[in-house]
């Protein structure tokens, strides 16, 4: 499969990365307008999941028929994620703590972020490593991909594209079902990025979007790329997202991660129709990863040195607002090039040695 094909995958993480470290930016500001603006970014999290559905279903056809592909699929995740994942849990930890505000860092939160079910506990969730949630959540993902796509697959290859929508509705269903059911539990809506909305089953809707649009768009022929309207649609998706985000709208949360959903799907099909090869965008995608994990250390306190001299002069902070986060891109790219070179890569080659390891035959002693 040709290599620029999928440059728009890497593209979609690109501007994920980008979107999510405009957010958390963005909140050092003293101006409102900044913060509504930086606001939105929080859907980048939902690009990213849908660009991850989509590359593991895409990985999953590549080594079909692999022995022990189960086995090996959980192997490269681990590494994938674990090690990179791991240095965060220790810099936060050595910086929280050495400042005095390391209430939250105790054993068990620590621990249920070493074996990724932090996901699953409220105390541990988004407590240790900074935006840590997304990846509880996408482990959780991790641990029921194979039994997901294997019955997706299978059930799309013998009723056609019609049980897409089936699976879809399933997944909504699911959503909704524990939208509604805390709201009866609890009698509050769902508050955005609180541990409820933050819970893998509030998350799920979007994780089948990106199965979905793999098998519908990808594999089938559905959805080919229309530039005036999947960027048309993009835009309204978003913007719906927007309005959410900034009305503070609570009895929509439970639905906004299936709007960002569908209006990713819609961006990345315009960003596949562009046939454009390379870029600064997928350099940034090739080591977004990284930035996610480094940019709450790299961003928020050094740029916040930055920001407070000129707190309180709206217009200096106009200025300052666009050549700063500039500036921290760049460092984050250098940072996430570090990374990549002495973290991410000797950890998935470790996978694969690992992995070849355990495939080779074992000899049988002659008696």
């Amino acid at each position: 499969m040709p290599v620029q094909k999928l440059d728009f995958v890497d593209r979609m993480r690109g501007l994920a990365i980008l979107a999510v470290i405009a957010v958390h930016y963005a909140q050092m500001f003293a101006s409102p307008a900044l913060k509504i603006i930086g606001a939105t970014g929080q859907v980048g999290v939902q690009l990213f999941f849908v660009a991850s559905a989509f590359t593991l279903c895409l990985s999953a056809d590549q080594r079909a028929g692999e022995a022990h592909g189960v086995r090996n699929f959980y192997i490269r995740r681990y590494f994938r994620i674990a090690p990179l994942y791991y240095l965060g849990i220790a810099a936060y930890s050595a910086l929280y703590i050495g400042v005095g505000k390391g209430a939250n860092y105790t054993a068990d939160n620590i621990l249920a972020n070493v074996f990724f079910v932090h996901g699953v506990i409220p105390s541990a969730n988004n407590s240790i490593v900074p935006g840590g949630w997304t990846i509880g959540a996408e482990m959780l993902f991790y641990f029921i991909f194979p039994a997901l796509y294997w019955a997706v697959e299978r059930s799309w290859r013998r009723f056609g594209a019609r049980v897409l929508a089936g699976w879809m509705a399933f997944a909504l269903l699911v959503a909704l079902g524990w939208h509604f059911g805390y709201r009866l539990e609890t009698g509050r809506w769902i508050a955005n990025n609180q541990f409820p909305y933050t819970v893998f089953i509030a998350q799920f809707p979007v994780f089948m979007i990106g199965i979905v649009y793999y098998l519908a768009a990808w594999r089938g022929d559905a959805l080919a790329p229309h530039r005036l309207r999947d960027g048309l649609l993009a835009i309204a998706g978003f913007s719906l997202c927007s309005w959410v985000i900034v009305a503070d709208v609570r009895p929509l949360y439970g639905v906004l991660p299936t709007f960002a959903g569908i209006a990713s799907v819609f961006l990345a099909n315009w960003l596949r129709g562009q046939n454009a090869q390379g870029g600064w965008l997928v350099a940034i995608g090739k080591v977004s990863f990284s930035l996610y994990v480094l940019h709450f250390l790299l961003v928020w306190q050094p740029s916040a040195w930055v920001i407070w001299w000129f707190e309180g002069d709206p217009l200096s902070e106009w200025l300052i607002a666009l050549p700063l986060f500039a500036i921290n891109v760049l460092v984050l790219f250098w940072a996430g090039r570090i990374t990549l070179r002495f973290i991410e890569t000797p950890a998935n080659n470790l996978a694969r040695a690992l992995i070849r390891r355990l495939d080779k035959p074992k000899e049988i002693p002659v008696s």
